[in-house]
């Protein structure tokens, strides 16, 4: 049976509504269909009508394994998936990555500290599509993050990689992938980064800090970083308090932020929710799930939260026996426990696959 020609405008309103990792399969249907694929106007309009499909993602020496979770089975996490990425500069022919910071339109931010080098890249898993960047702060340890603004020429999402300088004097700077080019930040913040990763969704990034302001000194607070106006914002967590014994983001369905607090003294463990991101102006938090999480976490877990199901899912390293642990727990608090090797780093990601393109610029 033949498949009935569609005009093409139809056509471009049903594969629009294709999740992006379906898509990706059917590229090679037709050269019609691959060239919607690479069209950079389709792939705006798919990312605003196609339905979002999450993949769970766990960082490794070389790329990261796809997870899917079910409490029901004997073990309730099952790899379904490896996403690597080949490295053309290297005889090693895979990327190693050192760090992975994540913008909320399905783009990866790689970076690989070698022999003082640092080489980043952003990539598109779904697409496949990559940019290389060299940064020029050769000798520093720096961190990034990823986000997105509009571009006031095109109207279209551009993208900017912001470093901060963290060995030394705090020193920031942005790098436009539209221009190729670094410049530095002439910014002030009145506060002091908590740890290196962020999360970032909807056009600005997100750290924890500590308040240097004379009458709140030390109190934890949460600050943004927005890529259109390249200015910081101080933000409220759901409560004040001087500190946490385990304190972590995360993004919830590509709208939401929640965070993770474990307060001294205490064995409970709090999830709260925001609302939506860029609804309002004001930032509200709701309280999601309060477990009591054994064995006690130590400080630098990574968590996901399914807000629907009020289940926790959080990852560290066990120390001594080279192994990252993960640790799932729902409003029950019974906990399952599954170890995996030290070739796994605890570092998740709730991937949203997109048909994203990446500017090249003028190279």
């Amino acid at each position: 049976m033949m498949m009935p020609e569609l005009p093409e405008d139809l056509l471009e309103e049903i594969l629009c509504r294709v999740p992006a990792t379906s898509l990706k399969q059917l590229r090679c249907t037709c050269k019609l269909w691959n060239r919607l694929f690479n069209d950079k106007r389709f792939a705006r309009k798919h990312f605003r009508k196609a339905p979002r499909q999450s993949l769970i993602l766990m960082l490794k020496n070389l790329g990261f394994s796809s997870m899917s979770f079910n409490l029901h089975r004997v073990s309730p996490i099952e790899i379904i998936g490896e996403l690597n990425l080949i490295d053309p500069h290297s005889s090693s022919y895979l990327f190693k990555i050192y760090q992975s910071y994540h913008s909320s339109d399905g783009l990866l931010l790689c970076v690989n500290n070698m022999e003082g080098s640092t080489r980043l890249v952003v990539w598109n898993p779904c697409t496949g599509q990559t940019k290389w960047i060299q940064h020029r702060k050769i000798g520093y340890f720096c961190t990034y993050s990823l986000g997105s603004y509009q571009d006031n020429k095109s109207g279209n999402n551009s993208y900017k990689i912001l470093s901060r300088r963290i060995n030394g004097y705090p020193e920031f700077e942005i790098y436009e992938i539209n221009s190729n080019s670094w410049r530095h930040l002439d910014v002030t913040v009145d506060c002091t980064f908590m740890y290196l990763q962020n999360v970032s969704l909807k056009g600005k990034t997100y750290w924890f800090a500590r308040d240097e302001k004379e009458k709140q000194l030390g109190l934890i607070l949460m600050i943004s970083f927005d890529y259109t106006t390249e200015r910081f914002e101080r933000l409220h967590l759901p409560y004040k308090y001087p500190d946490f014994r385990n304190i972590d983001f995360s993004v919830v369905r590509d709208e939401k932020l929640s965070v993770l607090l474990q307060r001294n003294l205490t064995p409970k463990t709090e999830i709260w929710v925001t609302n939506k991101i860029g609804e309002t102006k004001v930032l509200s938090w709701i309280k999601g799930l309060t477990v009591d999480l054994k064995p006690e976490l130590r400080d630098g877990i990574k968590f996901l939260v399914d807000e629907e199901k009020k289940v926790l899912v959080c990852t560290q390293n066990n120390g001594y026996k080279r192994q990252t642990m993960v640790y799932i727990v729902g409003e029950d608090n019974k906990v399952r426990e599954v170890a995996f090797g030290d070739e796994f780093k605890p570092f998740w990601l709730n991937y949203v696959p997109s048909l994203t393109q990446i500017q090249q610029g003028d190279d």
